[in-house]
């Protein structure tokens, strides 16, 4: 079954077969510069973007009402105000933070049609993403596999505030000069820091230094709790 927003595709419109699902490669964005005196350009580096996933289906609906109904339903169930997870068979225990961009244009005489489509487009976050969030305490070893950087953030409860704290993987160092009560959040792929809905950036060392996620062995010292979740491509 297809899952978005943890609501099945098969449950809200039951007329309906899925004929396709096909998940592109993620697209690559190719930054050049161009050479001051000679023709051509040099290449600076390469990053991923995004990936679409084109669901194609039929509605096997005889009855236009019912027809008109489960079309409605499928908007309904495809529309968000914000990318959602997103999840399809062959993918166990994996999603991708998505949002619809092409709903279904279908044919009012032709109700037998099976080339009615919905693209969902991944923005921020173009990798399949381990639903199960994993932890370790900071200063303890953990172990990050995937095949694509991890999700991963620092989190703590001050019941007071704190002065000097920092964070290290042993190469890159966060401070921070103060970090008041509340609950804390470090985005270490967004690279904020908050405690609440408040930004304790202005806190943060000038000579600091966001520790990268990454796959592999890693150490975090200070106080708090170490949480990520697993990406492939």
């Amino acid at each position: 079954m297809i899952f978005f927003n943890n609501a099945a595709l098969e449950f809200v419109a039951p007329q309906i077969k899925v004929v396709d699902v096909r998940v592109s490669p993620i697209s690559m964005a190719v930054t050049a510069r161009q050479r001051a005196t000679l023709p051509g350009s040099e290449f600076v580096r390469i990053v991923g973007r995004s990936r679409t996933v084109e669901i194609s289906f039929a509605l096997i609906e005889r009855d236009w009402q019912a027809r008109q109904d489960a079309l409605l339903a499928i908007t309904r169930w495809a529309r968000s105000d914000g990318p959602g997870k997103l999840q399809l068979p062959g993918h166990d225990g994996r999603y991708l933070e998505a949002i619809c961009t092409a709903l279904p244009e279908p044919s009012l005489r032709q109700w037998w049609e099976s080339k009615l489509r919905i693209v969902f487009t991944t923005m921020q976050n173009p990798f399949w993403t381990d639903e199960v969030e994993k932890s370790a305490a900071c200063g303890s070893a953990f172990y990050v596999t995937g095949s694509a950087p991890p999700l991963m953030r620092i989190t703590r409860t001050l019941s007071a505030q704190a002065t000097n704290q920092s964070y290290s993987d042993g190469t890159n160092t966060m401070t921070f000069s103060a970090i008041p009560a509340g609950n804390m959040v470090i985005d270490l792929n967004r690279q904020t820091a908050a405690v609440g809905t408040t930004s304790i950036m202005s806190a943060y060392g000038f000579t600091s230094s966001f520790i990268p996620p990454s796959t592999g062995g890693m150490t975090i010292t200070g106080t708090g709790t170490v949480r990520w979740r697993e990406r492939w491509e």
